[in-house]
Order: C-alpha cells, then structure tokens, then sequence
C-alpha cells in the first residue's frame, strides 16, 4: 500500500506540473467617504429666497466598496462594485426600538422605520442601502484581434458630462491599434412602463415587461487618434430609440404610438504644447419628443410630439506659470426661444455637467461634491465665461479658486418667464428666484404671471467658489469647499463642505 501510495503521489504530481497553470488576481479597492455640508439659500425652485424652509445641512456617509478578479494574462475581467449610501445622519433605518428602551416611529421618539436607500442613519443604524453600481465582465477578443467586450452595468460618460454622466446597462466593444482608438456601445435606458407599484414611500423595484418591444436604447460609435501630444481628437456619434412611450390606449395620438428617435455628433479635441494646454467639446443634437420621448408643445395630448434641437461648445485653456496653473473657460448651449414649434433647447441623456471647463462647485450639477443641485445638470439656455487658478504650495496641499458668470442666452431660454404662450411651450431650464409671479391661465394660456424674480432676467449669477485639499495620510484626504453665487434677485446662495475621503 505505501508503494502504490507512493507511486500514485509521483504521478499526481507529474500532472500537476504538466497542467497549465490557472492564476487568478484578486484585488480589493473602496472609496469610504464623510461628508459635513451646509446649503444656504440654494433651491432651484426658490433660488435666493430660502425664507429659512429650503436650506440643506447635514452629514452624510458613503462606502463604494470594489472587487475585481482577472486571469494572470488579463485576458478576462470581472468587476463588481457597490455602494452603501448617502446615509443622511438621522435618517430612518435604525433597528432601536421600544424593546431597546427607546421610542419607535417618527412621532415622539426615534426613527427606526427601514425604507430603503440612504436609510441607517438613526439611533440603531441597521439600514437597506446596499447598492449595485457597477457589476460587469471585460474580456479581449481571441485570436490576437485588438478589441476588449465589456458587458454589463458600468459607467457612461461623455463630453465633460454635457451628455451623459451616469451608469448603464449594456454592451461595448474597444480597442487600440497605433494612434486609432475605437469604440461601440449599447446602452439600454429603459425598459418600459412600470407593471409594479413600489411600497409606499419605499425605494421600490420597478418591473417592466420583456413580452413588448418597448425599450429605450442608445447606440454609439467613436473614434479618437492621438496624433500628437498637441492634437488628440476624437469624434462620436449616439443614435437613442425610445419606443418606452408606446401605448395603444390611443392609436390616433402620434407620441403614444410611435417610437422616438435621438440623435447627437459630438466632437472633442485636447492638447498639450508644454506652455498650454486646452481642451474644447462641440456636441449638436435632437431628440424627438424631448428628453422622455414625451414632449408636446402646449402640453396637448393631440399636439403630436415636439422636437427639440440645439448645440454646445465648452473649451478652456490652461496655463502653468511655476507652481500655478491658470484656467480660462467658457461655454454656450442654445435654449428655447418659446417662438412655437420646435424648441432650440440643447437636449440631452443624463447629464452631469459642472459649470464651464468642469471646474465649478456650484453652477452645473454641484461640482466636485455634488450634495445639492442649486442649477440644472444640463446646461441648456446658459452661456458661461469664468477664470481661476489652482496652486501646490506643498506636495500635500492642493488649493483652487474660480470666478464664473453665467448668463441666459436670452430671457426666453429661462422657462420661468412666459411670453403669453401656450402653457407648456418651453423646453429646459425652470429659476423663479425671490418676486416671481406664478403665471394665470385661462383656457391654456398665459394671461398674466410668469414675470419678476429671475423670469426675463439676463444673468443666472456670479460664482465664486474656492476648494482645498490636503493629503493627510496615504490616500486619505480632508477636502474643504466655500462657493457663492450671486443671484440677481434676493440672497446669495451659499455652500460649504467639509469631507474625510479615503480612496484606494
């Protein structure tokens, strides 16, 4: 028995060998961020003129823990990342209750109601907050071909985030062959009309059905060539279906039956000549029905749907002068002219955009931090020029300051003011500001109303905003933000930010 035990372990051995050997790379990365703000003043809706009802402040705490497991080769990629949050400071999810001493409810005692994102916050903190953000698999093409497949829910971005900032469930395929990148995508929005009704108050799954061609998808080609260090263009092209609007419930209503289209040509170039560098993004497009596929001028169901169409530019210069680097930016999107018809307005997917160059805190989609929107996301109707400077006076220590204006490319494009239209004729951006007259309507028109405030004002504001961050411990930052917008009616609106940000 010990020969044949023997023998038999030689053996085993020698195939082991012989087998090729099948690594894998386990890596773990997260982002654990705490984050202290105040919001003053900075509701889109009543921007200027908060009245102590509509500042934000609080704490929140947000975990976006990554897993990714590869080959030895790198030749297959799976990725996995959540996230846990925002979790407001206070907010339900706690698991105390009568039985632990203390009150239960909202009413009288602490919350430790369970419903769902950002809750876990109150006395106990047991929340339901665990997210999925990204979970997809990367792998390369066989047989030596230059292109990698990437399939599943994964980030989307493009364009400084004019277009599309988000994540998304799809397909798409990359690759690099000398100076040429390329790319294709899929990318599916939606899916349909709800066939469940998320619990009351919850955050609730919302199924659709797969027995209906009613999706809403986008598809995408782009190219890009680094010719030089000075000139790295790149092109792309994103055609949208949305057919998620059909319904049959009226067949003699145009929006309600056919599937709508989108169209966008974006062009981006960057460059670096060692004593500038620039970047400058054009994007033109249209979308039938708007956004949603559901847009009709004057809000009539028999009006058929509207198109929207416009374009962009964002470009800045950036120049380094010792330990400085100066930032001069600036941005035009087209708007409504309510004049009837189509509307001018710049359209968009899902947008992410942080005022001229990317480089404000307030103005876009709330910069850097991004706890409150004060301004829409999408830039439509708005043309900005603006200025700062970022400093390293020591390799920890990162400071940055910008000035921006932002002004309304005409009074129209700010859907607060009503010409005397037809209610519903104006596509984008909604600021009332302190003094607005909310309009009077009779028989779907506007008699009166829709003035004062910020309605036919020409100016959006003046920011002034100023961040640090300081590189306490490896990969740990405190990070610190002030920003000002000076609104043309009412109060300034005011932001500051405190964070802890730990990132590996």
């Amino acid at each position: 028995m010990r020969k044949f035990l023997k023998v038999t372990a030689i053996v085993g051995l020698a195939l082991l060998v012989a087998a090729p050997a099948m690594a894998l790379d386990f890596k773990f990365g997260a982002e654990y961020r705490v984050r202290f703000y105040s919001n003053l003043n900075g509701s889109q809706a009543t921007l200027g003129n908060d009245e102590g009802t509509t500042s934000q402040r609080g704490v929140q705490v947000r975990i976006r823990p990554r897993f990714d497991v590869s080959d030895d080769n790198g030749n297959i990629t799976a990725t996995l990342r959540l996230e846990i949050g925002d979790i407001e400071w206070g907010n339900g999810g706690g698991a105390h209750g009568v039985a632990n001493g203390g009150g239960n409810g909202n009413v009288g005692g602490h919350n430790s109601a369970r419903v769902g994102n950002g809750s876990g916050g109150s006395l106990g903190v047991d929340g339901v907050n665990v997210e999925t953000k990204w979970a997809y698999v990367d792998f390369a093409t066989p047989w030596g071909v230059p292109l990698r497949w990437r399939a599943g829910l994964q980030p989307w971005y493009e364009s400084k985030g004019i277009l599309v900032d988000d994540d998304a469930a799809g397909v798409r395929a990359y690759g690099k062959a000398g100076i040429a990148s390329y790319e294709v995508g899929w990318y599916r929005a939606n899916g349909g009309p709800c066939t469940s009704t998320p619990p009351a108050g919850a955050a609730g799954a919302c199924a659709t059905t797969n027995t209906t061609d009613n999706n809403f998808d986008f598809y995408e080609a782009k190219v890009g060539l680094a010719a030089a260090k000075w000139l790295n263009p790149t092109l792309y092209y994103i055609y949208g279906y949305n057919a998620a609007t059909n319904t049959t419930s009226n067949t003699n209503v145009y929006y309600q039956t056919k599937p709508a289209t989108s169209q966008f040509l974006g062009a981006a170039v960057t460059g670096d000549f060692g004593f500038l560098r620039y970047d400058l993004d054009f994007v033109v497009g249209s979308q039938n029905g708007g956004n949603s596929g559901n847009y009709t001028a004057g809000g009539g169901a028999g009006d058929g749907r509207q198109l929207t169409k416009g374009w962009m530019a964002d470009a800045g210069v950036h120049i380094p002068v010792g330990p400085l680097l100066f930032h001069v930016v600036g941005s035009y999107a087209t708007g409504d002219k309510q004049n009837g018809g189509s509307s001018e307005a710049m359209p968009w997917i899902s947008p992410s955009w942080n005022g001229a160059g990317g480089l404000y805190e307030i103005i876009g989609s709330g910069g850097t931090f991004d706890q409150v929107d004060v301004t829409q996301d999408y830039p439509a109707g708005l043309w900005m020029l603006g200025f700062g400077a970022e400093y390293r006076p020591v390799k920890a220590l990162w400071l940055r300051a910008m000035y921006g204006y932002a002004g309304f490319v005409s009074k129209r494009s700010n859907c607060a003011y009503n010409n005397g239209s037809v209610v519903g004729s104006c596509y984008g951006p909604v600021y009332q500001g302190k003094g607005y007259t909310a309009p009077t309507v009779v028989g779907g028109v506007v008699t009166a109303g829709g003035e004062g405030g910020m309605a036919g004002e020409a100016t959006l504001g003046h920011e002034i905003s100023l961040r640090a961050d300081y590189d306490l411990w490896t990969n740990f930052k405190v990070q610190g933000a002030a920003g000002w917008l000076l609104v043309p009616t009412g109060s300034t609106v005011q932001e500051y930010v405190l964070q802890l940000l730990y990132n590996f």
